[in-house]
């Protein structure tokens, strides 16, 4: 499929310029194209972006799919490095699905502003299979798979512990690590996350995310967080939701809250010994109401 979109780029007239040449009167120094592929290629594709794009601006967006591992990138890149990025997806994942190809004016409209955000939001994949943000409930147990499950991780402190997040959703969606972990420590200035027995749920809302995400954690050892009751962290979720969906990011950290203010769960979870044990036990605890009586 790969193959195919470079022959049909040369068709229309984006061929290879030298990096840095500047493009003539006339000529789109940006475009914008779609391409859906496995989520573990996300980011080798982008860490090649940023050597080929230096001193250049351009974007990546990324959108999670019903497909497991599968997400749809959204990039604006320079001309020049058009032709790089599709050798690229060539070498590492040359069964990726391009689309919607747009040329990007340097001095946009307002309908064409309209027009990339339509395309941004439903591109040239079905709008059925795009998840798009939506401020409703959703299941903690259906946002958990095993992919999501980290058992007897190494970590030694709160630092060290979103430091590993930011990694995990790094390597699997392709967010930069570091924005990763300068959300959750934004949320923790403002008042710990921990709520006791043992129980953290580190949290934010990113703007690149357009569906809520969730991880399961337990570090191999307890680790300090400065917790209310003063009791060392050895379970973690982590949360994540689009900006502006209030009503999902309320909904998630009660069912947190339910789930772990039952002591039952919390003994039943320590006696799992693998990822689909977790799994199997969010989704078949009942959980119904407000949060149970205190821990």
């Amino acid at each position: 499929m790969v193959s195919a979109l470079s022959a049909f780029i040369a068709r229309l007239g984006f061929a290879r310029t030298a990096p840095g040449r500047v493009a003539p009167f006339g000529e789109s120094r940006h475009v914008m194209v779609h391409v859906t592929i496995d989520a573990k290629h996300a980011t080798p594709l982008r860490r090649s972006l940023v050597r080929d794009c230096v001193g250049e601006p351009w974007t990546i967006r990324v959108t999670p799919l019903h497909e497991r591992d599968r997400v749809r990138l959204t990039l604006i890149l320079p001309r020049t490095a058009l032709h790089g990025a599709i050798d690229r997806l060539s070498d590492v994942a040359p069964s990726a699905k391009v689309s919607g190809l747009l040329e990007v004016p340097d001095t946009p409209s307002d309908a064409w502003r309209n027009l990339m955000e339509r395309s941004v939001s439903i591109g040239g994949d079905s709008a059925a299979h795009i998840v798009k943000p939506r401020d409703e409930p959703t299941s903690l147990s259906g946002l958990l798979t095993p992919e999501h499950i980290l058992l007897g991780a190494d970590i030694a402190n709160r630092d060290a512990l979103f430091s590993t997040i930011g990694r995990f959703v790094d390597d699997r969606y392709g967010f930069a690590a570091d924005q990763v972990t300068s959300c959750l420590a934004a949320r923790e200035a403002l008042g710990s996350t921990a709520l006791g027995e043992g129980v953290a749920v580190p949290h934010g809302q990113l703007e690149e995310v357009n569906q809520a995400m969730a991880l399961y954690i337990r570090p191999a050892a307890p680790i300090p967080y400065a917790a209310p009751d003063g009791k060392p962290v050895t379970d973690v979720i982590a949360l994540f939701v689009p900006e502006r969906v209030s009503m999902t990011h309320l909904h998630l950290l009660g069912e947190v809250a339910e789930h772990f203010c039952d002591h039952r769960f919390r003994e039943q979870l320590h006696l799992c010994r693998n990822a689909t044990a977790v799994c199997r036990l969010f989704a078949d605890f009942p959980v119904s109401g407000p949060a149970r009586s205190a821990m």
